[in-house]
């Protein structure tokens, strides 16, 4: 019967310390049943122990912080050897897990970086073998909305043309889902299993509380929050950035994904009031308010003056309600005349 392997020599190998025959006693360790699970709860581990000891002192400033989580997400990249074909077992690499490893390993080796107050709150570092998690996938098109309930109990309302993919189950310690589109979210409250949301490199947490997530492709990234508190962080190979922690009536904006995040307020009810259907646009310009009812309303607009489609105006509608009662309201208050034919509207 095979002796299993010095766990310490196996810590050497995280770390890129072994000797060329400490490298390839692993190595030959690493195609034996059952060794890919031993490694992974050793990283878990190793992972914890040092949130463990970063944590034992305080962190009092968000300089310190930053310092901290680029040290993980340094360690974290050297980990990637679970998908380093020069020194992963074809066997591995042909398992349904390779599926999903792109999006779930990053995120169960790097929830030690996402808490609340300080980071002096730590989730269960219990994670169950990621290939057991099977990914589903709803998505609305344009003139539709839904309402999702996951297995948690959380509710997702869904806008038009938009993507979510989740697990037919959560882990022992996360919630993870990922979103292209826009959704409100009320989330089931769980301080051990952290609820995060990515949208290619912004990954939004919150423990149990309500918010919205705009991630529609060409528009600016939106998080803003109803109730609780939010997390938002860019994840960038070997560096984690914080971005914003936001309470209710509070807003994170980025016009593009690797751009400056730039906060402001927002008013909680107009916030609720989107997944009834309220559509609520401040300083916004007609063209953009347009763009809005085409995905809500499954149509097209052009304009025959472009001058018109720059126009600022503030107004609040209803995507609810029969397209013609819609633009009533919003050529009332932006003055101007339209024409329908089928699903055109041109505006004059």
């Amino acid at each position: 019967m095979q002796q299993p392997i010095d766990k310490e020599l196996l810590k050497k190998y995280l770390k890129d310390n072994c000797s060329p025959a400490e490298l390839q006693q692993v190595r030959a360790y690493l195609l034996k049943p059952g060794s890919r699970k031993i490694l992974h709860e050793l990283i878990i581990a190793e992972s914890q122990e040092e949130w463990d000891l970063q944590t034992s002192t305080a962190l009092e400033s968000d300089e310190q912080m930053r310092e901290w989580q680029a040290k993980f997400e340094q360690r974290k990249a050297a980990r990637t050897i679970f998908l380093d074909q020069s020194e992963t077992p074809h066997s591995f690499k042909t398992t349904r897990f390779l599926k999903y490893a792109a999006v779930w390993i990053p995120l169960i080796l790097g929830v030690g970086i996402y808490t609340f107050n300080r980071l002096k709150e730590m989730p269960s570092t219990s994670v169950p073998v990621a290939s057991t998690l099977v990914m589903k996938e709803f998505s609305t098109v344009k003139g539709q909305r839904a309402k999702i309930t996951l297995t948690d109990g959380t509710l997702v309302y869904m806008g038009p043309v938009s993507t979510l993919k989740y697990p037919d189950h959560f882990s022992d310690s996360t919630r993870v889902i990922a979103l292209t589109g826009e959704a409100f979210f009320e989330v089931a409250h769980n301080p051990k299993k952290p609820f995060i949301i990515h949208t290619q490199n912004i990954y939004t947490q919150v423990l149990g509380t309500s918010f919205k997530v705009n991630a529609i492709k060409g528009q600016p990234f939106e998080v803003q929050v109803a109730t609780g508190k939010v997390r938002v962080d860019r994840i960038n190979p070997g560096q984690t950035e914080h971005l914003a922690i936001l309470t209710p009536g509070q807003q994170v904006m980025l016009n593009t994904l690797n751009g400056p995040a730039i906060l402001g307020q927002i008013a909680v009810q107009d916030v609720r009031g989107w997944k009834n259907s309220r559509l609520v646009f401040k300083d916004q310009s007609i063209g953009e308010i347009a763009q809005q009812l085409e995905r809500a309303y499954d149509v097209q607009f052009s304009f025959k003056n472009a001058a018109k489609a720059k126009e600022i105006v503030t107004v609040t509608l209803q995507d609810n309600v029969p397209l013609s009662k819609t633009l009533r309201v919003l050529s009332s208050g932006a003055q101007f005349k339209y024409s329908i034919t089928g699903k055109n509207i041109i505006i004059n």
